[in-house]
């Protein structure tokens, strides 16, 4: 915090950090003039000026001839209880990046498809955000795509596009012409239900404030409620090279649903939490979520094509082994 002052007739800035202020309380100078005296912890100082003489050994700051000193002082206790805010949701937000990143280290031999299997057949989305520690900010997303139907079981979905042999995710990379790809395993992890991995990659940057291309940092997270049926599948994406990159993180949230024996309907909402305020804030939200539609749509495309293929190929294997179950048998 800078605060002006004039000072035998010139101009003299006083800075106080927002962290070393312990107490802004109304006091009077000189008896007659309203001051507002801003005290700070046990061996902190301000810049400017020496602080007033002190008997507790907490540096004090008098400052006087406010036009109006109850709305500076209510201005200042508000900037204070901001700043204290914004601290809590960064040390928050630090503990939740270290638990992803712990629970992320928790890995298993098992794999994912066995540890789906063991997902309890009458859990539900209330169940799960009830019980377990949530995975992304639900408040920060917003609906891009809604009731799109898909040529696929959420169950198969899984089997066959998230699954540790698919090769979907190395498919979709490539067309986005990511490089440097680091795939994790599945693994369950306690504080969060169903199944983690993390995933790591270098993606192209089209915006001329950025570097040509910057390091980035997945963490997804895959549970099946009710019978398998419903496949909720969230993702939480750090940027490390781009301008304010450590001040958000890019969060979304999937939920297919089986409609039917080879179709489900997709739900997917997007966001940029931010762990700290930006100047850029509203922009990089609005560049972000334009960015993330043109994803999600080339993702799907991606995905049916996939499908498509493992079809054709599966068609392929078995008219062979039924030739060769004729070959044998003549």
């Amino acid at each position: 915090m800078c605060i002006g002052k004039i000072l035998l007739i010139s101009w003299t800035n006083v800075i106080l950090p927002f962290e070393d202020i312990e107490e802004i309380k109304k006091s009077q100078h000189a008896f007659i003039n309203p001051s507002i005296t801003i005290i700070l912890r046990v061996g902190a100082g301000g810049q400017g000026v020496p602080p007033l003489a002190s008997t507790d050994g907490r540096a004090k700051y008098m400052f006087a001839s406010f036009w109006n000193r109850n709305h500076a002082h209510k201005t200042l206790e508000r900037a204070v209880k901001n700043f204290q805010a914004m601290e809590e949701a960064e040390k928050e937000e630090k503990e939740q990046a270290a638990l992803r990143a712990h629970s992320s280290s928790n890995k298993g031999s098992h794999i994912a498809s066995e540890l789906m299997a063991s997902t309890q057949d009458d859990t539900t989305l209330q169940d799960i955000d009830r019980t377990f520690q949530p995975f992304i900010k639900d408040d920060v997303v917003v609906p891009i795509i809604t009731k799109e139907v898909f040529p696929c079981t959420a169950e198969q979905f899984f089997n066959k596009l998230l699954n540790d042999d698919s090769m979907f995710t190395h498919q979709y990379r490539a067309e986005r012409k990511d490089t440097d790809i680091k795939l994790e395993q599945w693994h369950i992890a306690d504080e969060y239900s169903g199944l983690l991995r993390e995933i790591s990659f270098r993606s192209l940057c089209n915006n001329p404030m950025c570097p040509p291309d910057t390091a980035m940092t997945e963490w997804q997270h895959s549970v099946f409620t009710a019978n398998k049926s419903v496949l909720v599948f969230e993702t939480v994406q750090q940027a490390h090279d781009v301008p304010f990159g450590s001040y958000f993180e890019v969060h979304s949230r999937w939920v297919l649903e089986t409609t039917s024996e080879s179709s489900c309907t997709i739900d997917i909402k997007v966001g940029a939490h931010f762990k700290k305020w930006c100047l850029m804030q509203s922009k990089i939200k609005t560049g972000l979520l334009s960015e993330y539609k043109k994803d999600i749509e080339l993702m799907l495309k991606v995905a049916r094509d996939y499908l498509e293929s493992s079809k054709q190929v599966g068609s392929i294997d078995r008219n062979n082994d039924e030739t060769q179950k004729n070959n044998n048998s003549k």
